[in-house]
């Protein structure tokens, strides 16, 4: 992540020297100045000098061992940059460091809480990640315990991504506070909370929920419109489509159902053989009787 470092902004032509000069510029005024016995401690840099190209170089240039004319390599700047940020949040952690952060938070120097409710509370920078090309700074609400971006004056210009969150770290802010437990403010209150309402009336949980409700009933009014086409086409056809959609439906040779129930029953000539074929049973049975009563008559 480059920084904020222009051609009207260049190091070479300045009498300053580079730590104020870095300080300075459009972006950078989140920044404290690091001591440079700090800097000159080579125990405060271990572990430093394989995350930047030309480590030597950057720590002389920082320390102003080279001219500023000497340093006109831009490549050679941003990888100063980037070193100084790296130092930077290791020593704003330490007491001297937490000392001069503690001036520039007590002048709003990182700005203010965007959040009405938190009645324009200072914030404090912090990164997102330690390491290096991931995220730019944030800003963090010690009121609200959230994290916004910084205010637009704090950013860098001509879209430059902005200032690296690695040169504040993780860690620096809540450090800060557990330092300074008497600027740890009150939190928000129930009362505090934004409340929606509509003609002075609150909004229901269940308002929340309206997208997919109205969804469904768009979904809904769509299945009910083609039944109601159907409907229209059915009035506009007239009773002479009425009748035709009824002599469909009653036709018997459709479906063959008609065939079906006319082969259930029993033919006429069947029922006749069946009625025939019992007659000779009764009239044997009436012929014997007859038969007995006649013998017992001569038999008389």
């Amino acid at each position: 992540m480059s920084y904020n470092i222009n051609e009207d902004s260049s190091a070479s032509g300045h009498d300053e020297p580079w730590i104020q000069w870095f300080c300075g510029l459009k972006g950078h005024e989140m920044f404290c100045e690091v001591e440079r016995s700090y800097i000159e401690d080579g125990f405060n840099l271990y572990g430093l000098r394989a995350t930047v190209s030309n480590f030597s170089d950057c720590l002389d240039l920082i320390l102003d061992r080279i001219g500023p004319d000497d340093s006109d390599d831009s490549h050679l700047t941003q990888s100063a940059c980037t070193l100084y940020g790296l130092i930077h949040a290791r020593y704003i952690i330490t007491a001297h460091g937490l000392d001069a952060m503690y001036n520039k938070y007590a002048a709003k120097e990182f700005g203010t809480c965007p959040l009405v409710q938190c009645g324009g509370q200072p914030v404090l920078p912090v990164g997102l990640k330690d390491e290096i090309g991931n995220d730019s700074v944030k800003i963090f609400c010690p009121k609200c315990q959230c994290v916004y971006h910084p205010p637009s004056q704090l950013r860098s210009l001509r879209g430059n991504p902005g200032v690296d969150g690695a040169s504040f770290g993780t860690t620096f802010p809540h450090l800060f506070l557990m330092t300074f437990s008497n600027l740890v403010p009150d939190g928000l209150t129930t009362d505090s909370q934004y409340v929606p309402r509509v003609f002075g009336f609150k909004l229901h949980a269940s308002s929340r929920g309206r997208g997919a409700n109205s969804s469904n009933s768009r979904s809904g009014a769509r299945r009910s419109g083609s039944s109601y086409s159907h409907i229209a086409a059915w009035n506009q056809a007239g009773p002479a489509a009425e009748g035709a959609v009824a002599s469909q439906t009653t036709s018997p040779k459709e479906d063959g159902s008609e065939d079906r129930k006319m082969k259930k029953q029993p033919p006429p000539e069947a029922a006749e053989s069946t009625s025939i074929g019992n007659k000779p049973k009764r009239n044997g049975i009436e012929n014997n009787s007859s038969g007995k009563e006649k013998k017992r008559s001569k038999q008389r």
